[in-house]
């Protein structure tokens, strides 16, 4: 017998293992695959708050939902938040945390224990490894990839004013990569692997170091790598 909890709200047209929860007026489209102790429509601490002032522990009811696509598939003991939208053909990895108004479009990849810590937008076929951190405020282009352990933050002063970070279309962030506040990484730029981001990437360029300066074009990058 299912221990699964689903919303009388939601539509579910994809498959759902057993110990999921589902909240509010949430939609998982065709074909999608949710593991088991995954939680989707998780209300925000605002409307949690509510709940708990109101001494009725009632999630569901104050969740507004959160929109899944067609064909992903959601491993075990993620965590979605409510007004979630995930596009078609994503894979989310184990143990994943998605918050509140954050979009993930169409054949994104998000890797194992990574955080989209905040209202976080991610383009379309977007590539992240596992244990990446993207706070509130960061923006991610098309065709972007990001590795393992990439930090970026949102406040050059803690505890002062958020400023988001922008990544452009088909930026590749290497390994263990640190990413400032407020800073915009051009289309088609490279962080090496390590790197500390203090100022904004031109487009079509390598950098590397800390802090990261340029090193060689993407040009050059490309033909080194295809000569490996």
């Amino acid at each position: 017998m299912s221990s699964s909890y689903i919303s009388k709200r939601a539509v579910i047209m994809g498959k759902i293992f057993d110990e999921v929860v589902i909240y509010g007026p949430s939609k998982i489209g065709r074909d999608t695959f949710i593991d088991r102790w995954v939680q989707v429509g998780y209300p925000t601490r605002e409307r949690l708050l509510k709940t708990i002032r109101c001494n009725v522990l009632d999630l569901d009811s104050v969740s507004e939902g959160s929109i899944i696509g067609e064909r992903c598939i959601i491993r075990s003991s993620s965590i979605i938040y409510d007004r979630v939208e995930i596009g078609d053909d994503v894979e989310i990895g184990h143990g994943v945390l998605i918050r509140s108004n954050s979009i993930v479009g169409s054949r994104c990849k998000v890797g194992s224990f990574t955080q989209l810590d905040g209202e976080v937008h991610l383009g379309e076929q977007v590539i992240i490894q596992s244990m990446v951190y993207l706070p509130h405020l960061t923006e991610v282009g098309d065709g972007t990839f990001i590795g393992p352990n990439v930090v970026v933050t949102n406040d050059k002063y803690p505890i002062g004013r958020l400023e988001g970070v922008k990544i452009g279309k088909n930026v590749v962030i290497g390994a263990n990569s640190t990413i400032l506040a407020g800073v915009e990484i051009g289309d088609e730029a490279v962080i090496a692997a390590g790197s500390v981001v203090t100022h904004n990437i031109p487009s079509s360029i390598v950098v590397k170091g800390v802090p990261a300066k340029p090193y060689i074009s993407r040009e050059e990058y490309e033909l080194k790598k295809n000569r490996v």
